[in-house]
């Protein structure tokens, strides 16, 4: 499935401004601040490097970009739990119930690769120490992480496992394969370089300078933010009712412009 992508301009943070030949950026404040200015270059730094102070001048910036688009995958989080007298039946039953649900969450279309244990644990059960009673009870836990690619068929998917062993549904996550995640990367990179080069022109302009080419660009690791939901189990013979929504991907960038004064 190709993401249906909208690119959404953020506000960009104005965080930095640089002076001289230096080129230095300093880093990038909270995600929303905003910091700006404009500096000429001094004779020393022109003396350093045979110009002048007017040739000197840079304007730095720091921008935010964001693009958003429909997920094409989801990650569910189940568990399978067991519990008995003592740990070996604990660890059979909850093996029987993990075969079960593999075996079922194949019949639908999902690989062993699709389905990665997250954590597995045998312990003594809380409860049954604090009842006070001569018995104790052993819980084994086996949960895994079911990675979906078709996310129309996440209640599907959910319906199957707690039919077939699963006795937890945690989080259901919406998101975007690798793919998608590299498409969209660029995408929000050269909206954060457009918002960078705007500001940057309204700085210069406000500054009596006229942008030239750039002296350095650096950016951040990029962002997914997935989109989370909740599964609706009020019955296990009904429905499993989920509701996704966008994928938002954000990049940061760091630009440092040379700026020459107007004539």
């Amino acid at each position: 499935m190709t993401p249906r992508r909208l690119v959404a301009p953020l506000a960009v943070a104005l965080l930095l401004v640089t002076a001289g030949c230096a080129g230095g950026v300093s880093d990038l404040g909270e995600t929303g601040s905003n910091e700006a200015g404009v500096q000429d270059g001094t004779n020393d730094v022109g003396a350093q490097n045979g110009t002048n102070a007017a040739d000197a001048s840079t304007v730095g910036v720091g921008a935010t970009g964001e693009v958003t688009a429909e997920p094409d995958r989801a990650l569910v989080g189940v568990g399978v739990e067991a519990t008995a007298d003592d740990p070996e039946t604990a660890r059979q039953r909850v093996a029987e119930n993990v075969s079960d649900l593999r075996d079922a969450l194949a019949d639908i279309g999902l690989d062993d690769d699709q389905v990665t244990t997250e954590r597995y644990a045998i312990r003594e059960d809380r409860e049954s120490r604090r009842e006070g009673g001569d018995a104790t009870a052993y819980r084994a836990t086996h949960s895994f992480e079911l990675s979906v690619e078709d996310v129309d068929e996440v209640g599907t998917v959910i319906q199957t496992a707690v039919a077939n062993g699963a006795t937890d549904v945690g989080r259901v996550e919406f998101t975007l394969s690798e793919e998608a995640r590299a498409d969209l990367r660029e995408e929000a990179l050269a909206d954060a370089m457009d918002n960078a080069r705007a500001d940057a022109e309204v700085l210069a302009t406000n500054a009596n300078l006229t942008l030239a080419g750039v002296d350095s660009v650096s950016t951040d690791a990029v962002d997914v933010r997935p989109y989370r939901a909740e599964a609706d189990m009020a019955a296990t013979n009904a429905d499993t009712e989920i509701e996704s929504g966008p994928v938002s991907v954000t990049a940061q960038v760091r630009v440092t412009y040379e700026a020459d004064e107007e004539a």
